[in-house]
């Protein structure tokens, strides 16, 4: 204990400012819930007013709003005040945007703009020593744009201002501001600017046990960052496991040259390669001789870096030199600039289904040689596309199921692990600016590729199985789709869906909304349509939905021949013919039209679930 009988708590630094008028203080607000920080701004501001006194608000707008109707309900005169002057609420963004120069705050335009306001403040008290609180949250919007050693020099801006008048100025800071443990230093310096300083947890304390309420902002901070950083090891954790737990897919990355630099223990075991045989080398390797002579591989490359990603069936080599069918996904990484940073690939291995094909194929030839053995293939035809299309069915049940699994890790996950590591770089980016130029440029730019990895990550996520799909239906998932579509394309699109167009069976639901992403897919890829119109409705207990581009459309030479064409629309095709439905295809008089059309039972009212 003191000689003043408070408790001793740990020195963190004398108080910047020591204030000799009983109306000068420089107070520091850390707050979680914003109505903590109203509330006490309240009692203190409407203090000021009922003893005659004036109150200048620099603050953004919709704290401006829920003080001025905390203010009303204590029964305070607002609108008189503020024509008498003695009430003054100025947008934050508006006022430091006047006194700011190169980023940083001007001190001869402060004491202009801030000077004037504080002066016409007093005056309007008419006493010799008025009682002047002002609330500012400059200081807070040039800490969330990083510009951290802009924000400190603000505070020596009120502290020298202060010195030479007669007021009381508080300002606040949201704890979610300092969650990196590097952070640590930057808010003692916060701390020691300030003549007293309030934090989120000393709502019930002594408002100027200045020490007390030091030191307990500081435990509160430095446990957040470091729950902060257990978070981030353990999301770091999770991503790992979900990558070497996948190992039906080979997933590995690209540079832009094509050289593998990151490999899944999938990858391993479909390919045959480990880690230290492949990294380094060109993915060429995993390429027959004739597909390399015929520059297949980098022709790949250049199609996924032109178009976003490339899709495609073949043969592809394992270590031991043996050949399996894959399906193959190249996608094209870019950063924040839009600038080619490597490929990812998603490799896998479907021999099985692709000599299933081929059974089929030989069979249909076999029946051609005798009448009598053409009418016992029939029958083996019959039951091999029954059991291929069982298996086809199948496939696409565990594919989509698999898209479901992928998404929501990816989303659960990765989408976590990434948006920790942004919070890192921007605590990285605010400690930056005392580290040079150069730093701070690393960083923004690992910030930015950061985002972008964001973006393309919950992209994925609910491209591979939309949520609102399965929670809302068609009527929902359908304008959420297309609103995404359009802002990757470029390509206007337009919903039409009747008032009382309600749920159907989610399988149908599934397949009308796959073949609709294959559909848009091919308007961009192939169109060059500017528009995509979409409609869904029922017509005699049947789902229909028609796609329609104005682009330079399909030959009607090609249009009998185009949904056996490829991999997409083969897919397509057989999604709705294995619920009984059909594809088609129509030559517009400007673009293409696709429709499906899927038998149901009538769709049921709005809302009921299946």
């Amino acid at each position: 204990m003191n000689a003043a009988g408070t408790p001793k708590s740990e020195s963190v630094g004398p108080p910047a400012v020591q204030h000799k008028h009983e109306h000068q203080a420089h107070t520091a607000h850390f707050y979680h819930d914003e109505a903590f920080l109203l509330d006490s701004l309240s009692q203190q501001v409407g203090e000021a007013l009922g003893f005659g006194g004036t109150a200048i608000v620099i603050a953004t707008r919709s704290h401006r709003d829920d003080l001025e109707r905390r203010l009303k309900e204590r029964g305070l005169d607002i609108i008189g005040a503020g024509q008498q002057e003695r009430y003054v609420a100025l947008d934050a963004a508006e006022t430091l945007a006047k006194f700011m120069l190169d980023g940083r705050p001007d001190e001869a335009r402060f004491r202009e703009v801030v000077g004037e306001a504080v002066r016409r403040a007093a005056l309007a008290t008419g006493s010799e020593r008025p009682r002047v609180v002002v609330f500012g949250e400059m200081v807070t919007l040039l800490w969330q744009e990083g510009k951290s050693q802009g924000a400190i020099q603000l505070e020596h801006l009120w502290n020298d201002f202060i010195e030479r008048h007669s007021f009381t100025v508080h300002c606040a800071y949201p704890m979610s501001a300092f969650l990196g443990q590097e952070d640590s230093k930057l808010f003692r310096v916060i701390c020691e600017q300030h003549s007293c300083v309030l934090s989120a947890a000393g709502q019930g304390q002594p408002f100027n046990e200045i020490d007390y309420q030091r030191n307990i902002a500081l435990l509160e901070q430095k446990t957040q960052a470091l729950e902060t950083e257990k978070a981030l090891r353990e999301s770091e954790q999770r991503f790992r496991l979900l990558v070497e737990s996948v190992q039906d897919y080979a997933i590995f990355m690209l540079d832009c040259e094509g050289r593998v630099n990151s490999w899944s223990s999938g990858a391993q075991r479909i390919k045959g390669y480990n880690a230290a045989e492949i990294i380094g080398r060109h993915f060429s390797c995993l390429y027959s001789d004739e597909d390399i002579r015929s520059g297949k591989p980098q022709k790949e490359l250049d199609i996924a870096a032109e178009q976003g990603y490339f899709e495609d069936e073949g043969w592809r080599l394992r270590k031991d030199g043996s050949r399996f069918w894959a399906n193959v996904v190249i996608t094209a990484l870019r950063d924040g600039n839009g600038s080619l940073c490597g490929f990812s690939k998603v490799t896998r291995d479907i021999t099985e289904r692709m000599r299933a094909v081929e059974i089929l194929k030989e069979s249909n030839e076999s029946l051609k040689e005798e009448v009598h053995e053409r009418l016992e293939a029939e029958q083996k035809l019959q039951e091999s596309e029954t059991s291929l299309r069982m298996l086809s069915r199948s496939l696409f049940r565990i594919q989509d199921e698999e898209r479901k699994h992928i998404g929501q890790e990816l989303h659960d996950s990765v989408g976590q692990c990434l948006a920790a590591l942004k919070m890192e770089l921007d605590s990285l980016h605010s400690d930056a600016d005392l580290q040079g130029k150069g730093a701070r440029q690393q960083i923004e730019g690992s910030i930015r590729l950061a985002e972008q990895c964001i973006k393309e990550v919950r992209t994925m996520s609910y491209l591979l199985y939309p949520p609102l799909l399965e929670e809302m239906g068609l009527k929902m998932a359908i304008p959420w789709h297309l609103d995404g579509f359009a802002k990757r394309s470029g390509i206007r699109t337009e919903f039409s869906i009747p008032d009382d167009f309600g749920r159907l069976p989610r399988d149908l639901e599934l397949i009308l909304f796959r073949i609709l992403q294959e559909s848009l897919t091919n308007v961009h890829r192939h169109s060059g349509s500017p528009t995509a119109l979409v409609r869904l409705f029922m017509e005699n207990d049947v789902a229909i939905m028609e796609v329609y581009d104005s682009g330079k459309g399909v030959p009607t030479t090609v249009l009998g021949d185009v949904l056996t064409a490829g991999v997409g629309l083969r897919g397509m095709n057989e999604r709705a013919r294995q619920v009984g439905g059909k594809l088609e295809i129509f030559s517009a008089e400007k673009g293409t039209i696709v429709r499906a059309s899927i038998p149901c039972a009538k769709a049921p009212s709005e809302g009921s679930i299946h």
